[in-house]
């Protein structure tokens, strides 16, 4: 018997054909995830549903808390810019009588301009600073009130009662703290801060902001029927709610949270009247506001049924769709794998070929076979690339560095080193050579293709002075790159050309033929960012999109063809994204951007 079902057991993992594998699986999955689900799943799913759905509306009340700090800590800093204003401090009465009218109608309108921009209409939608006692000349002095008010216009308000009885310096207002002018025409919610007070008065500083701001932020932290969001401050007050008649159905004070929850941060299941309930007590940071969130049990119910009835549909549809098609995806799927093992075997003798033959499909196999002719594509065609992108990377390497070594620069050079000569400069003479000759070591030198952007940025400099030698300093070269990014890798002349292309078709072509060369360079990710900019004539973009693209190059352009080169070479060394790119106008100059990877050099 034991070796009875060993047999079996070997022909279905290893001589059964995969179509009658398939379908064999097929039938046992069905059967047995449909035993499954009759007998477990109900009941463990809803359990799982309810369980992650407490948990999701305890991780967005959370969030929620996190949010109206931060609307609160938006009105708090309004606040504080303007405690911090200068101009307010100048204000007070240490020093307010010593201002002249004039200083002191200049203090008083940039208070008011501050307070201003403070305001976005959004949030924060009205700023008064109510002043008594001697500090009430600046309601004179602010003529149109747009800041300044009377403290006894708010006298009579729950907020100004509080300050009155105790020692705060700040105070968070609900709508029931303000008077019916504020909470109308300035905003439903307030901070206010004491100022000032003593014998010379009182000063105190209200940002009014709206309350929808935290209404709708209450609203999105509710996701089931029949819960409700609000917060209460330590008197009890309620500051804003989700549903009005929800809030109100479920209100408790902070002695009943504290008793039912049993503390804050915390989300707890209590039996609530009628109903069980789920209860969230947050405290909201650098506030006396407390986060009160409640989920109703039937509205969990009534979600986590549905949910379950709908994966339960979904289930039953899917394997009756699976049984019916089982045959056809099996015949499907086994002979195209059939097929595509049979090219895969064909690559260990020669060349990958394509699999031509198959029928268009977009699935799991279909992908796979797309991706094995995409794979055999590019596997024949890099094999044949290789060679040729070696030899044109040689020649257009070959091509750069031959079009900086101008020859019709070096013969001027020599011309004018011989006219200095002639004229007994001898000095000028030296530094010549000198210049000359460590400009031609740099140039020359290649040991290896890249070098440092110290010595690219020395060579470029020594090309600039011979140039300015023999333009009698025309051209005003500064260079501003960090000293950190000198020992990065850089291609060897890489900088010459560009520069060349400012002088000679840049500066060269204005009328007065004088002209600044600047280069900047800076970090970028993992990149590196050089710009050489000009004052010369310019570029149209035609001109921009020909040097770039190496297109009708005329004859003779020696430090165009050099610029494309550049660009060339960086690109085949390093990828597309790198390279050269231009920005410029007619008659005001142009800017150089070289792009590259930030890699340090090795020797």
């Amino acid at each position: 018997m034991k070796y009875f079902f060993k047999k079996i057991w070997h022909n279905y993992l290893y001589d059964i054909r995969l179509l009658y594998k398939l379908l064999i699986s097929h039938g046992l999955l069905i059967f047995l995830l449909t035993i499954v689900l009759s007998f477990f799943l109900y009941n463990h799913l809803y359990d799982s549903v309810v369980s992650e759905t407490i948990l999701e509306e305890q991780s967005l009340a959370g969030q929620t808390a996190g949010s109206i700090e931060n609307v609160l800590s938006q009105v708090r800093n309004a606040s504080l810019a303007l405690e911090e204003s200068h101009a307010a401090g100048w204000l007070l009465p240490e020093y307010g009588y010593i201002l002249s009218d004039t200083m002191l109608a200049r203090q008083v309108r940039q208070l008011v301009e501050e307070a201003e921009a403070q305001k976005d209409g959004d949030l924060i939608t009205d700023i008064k600073l109510y002043v008594d006692g001697k500090l009430s000349f600046l309601i004179d002095v602010d003529t149109e009130a747009a800041l300044f008010s009377p403290l006894s216009t708010v006298t009579g308000t729950y907020w100004y009662g509080i300050f009155s009885s105790t020692s705060a310096d700040s105070l968070l207002c609900p709508s029931l703290y303000l008077s019916v002018t504020e909470d109308t025409t300035r905003g439903q919610l307030a901070y206010i801060t004491r100022l000032y007070s003593g014998t010379e008065g009182q000063a105190y500083l209200a940002v009014y902001f709206s309350q929808d701001r935290l209404s709708s932020i209450l609203s999105d932290n509710m996701n089931t029927d029949n819960s409700a969001c609000y917060i209460l401050n330590d008197r009890d007050v309620v500051v804003s709610v989700s549903d009005s008649s929800l809030s109100g159905a479920y209100y408790m004070s902070n002695e009943t949270l504290s008793e039912l929850v049993g503390g804050v941060n915390i989300y707890t299941t209590r039996a609530y009247l009628s109903d069980n309930i789920y209860v969230g007590y947050y405290s909201i940071p650098d506030t006396d506001w407390h986060l009160v969130s409640i989920l109703s049990s039937a509205g969990l119910v009534k979600k986590g049924r549905t949910l379950v009835f709908q994966f339960i549909g979904m289930y039953i549809a899917f394997f009756i769709l699976a049984f019916l098609f089982s045959v056809l995806l099996s015949r499907s799927i086994s002979e195209r794998i059939a097929s595509l093992s049979r090219k895969m075997q064909h690559v260990h003798n020669d060349r990958p070929e394509r699999i031509d033959n198959a029928e268009p499909s977009i699935d799991e196999i279909g992908d796979l076979v797309t991706t094995y002719n995409y794979m055999s594509d590019e596997i024949n065609r890099l094999l044949d690339q290789q060679i040729r992108t070696a030899e044109e990377l040689k020649l257009k390497e070959f091509n750069a560095l031959q079009s900086q070594i101008n020859p019709h620069f070096l013969y001027n050079t020599l011309d004018m080193i011989n006219w200095l000569a002639q004229t007994e400069k001898r000095t000028e003479v030296t530094q010549a050579i000198q210049a000359l000759s460590r400009f031609y070591k740099l140039t020359l030198s290649r040991k290896n293709m890249n070098g440092v952007i110290k010595d690219e940025l020395e060579h470029v400099s020594l090309y600039v002075q011979l140039q300015n030698m023999r333009y009698e300093n025309r051209i005003q070269f500064m260079i501003d790159v960090p000293d950190f990014m000198e020992d990065y890798e850089i291609p060897r002349l890489t900088l010459q050309p560009i520069v060349e292309n400012c002088i000679q078709h840049g500066i060269m072509e204005k009328p007065e033929k004088s002209g600044t060369i600047l280069i900047t360079g800076w970090p970028e990710g993992d990149d590196l960012i050089l710009l050489i900019s000009d004052d010369g004539v310019g570029m149209s973009k035609e001109q921009i999109d020909s040097i770039l693209s190496g297109d009708k190059q005329p004859e003779g352009s020696g430090s165009n063809i050099g610029v494309y080169n550049t660009h060339a070479r960086l690109q085949l060394l390093y990828g597309e994204r790198y390279g050269l790119s231009y920005e410029s106008q007619k008659g005001q100059g142009t800017s150089t951007q070289i792009r590259l990877p930030a890699l340090l050099h090795c020797q």
